[in-house]
């Protein structure tokens, strides 16, 4: 097993209920899932998705295009 470190956030009422709302959809669909363990699969995918690029994490994944013109 990978070690674990501890990583705390503090998120506003509206984005907490919003983990919540998706932790009860993965355990509606039968998956045992946490807060965390979906705090977690979010931010993995979320990473995974902007490639920590500072257009994709700024300016979003589709507003891109239309906002920066291509990179010659």
């Amino acid at each position: 097993m990978k070690e674990k470190k501890p990583f705390s956030l503090r998120l506003s009422a509206k984005l907490t209920a919003r983990v919540d709302q998706c932790a009860q959809q993965l355990r509606d669909s039968g998956l045992e899932v946490s807060r965390t363990d979906v705090a977690r699969m979010l931010i993995v995918r979320a990473l995974d998705s902007v490639e920590c690029k500072v257009d994709k994490l700024l300016f979003g994944m589709n507003e891109v295009s239309a906002a920066r013109p291509p990179r010659t």
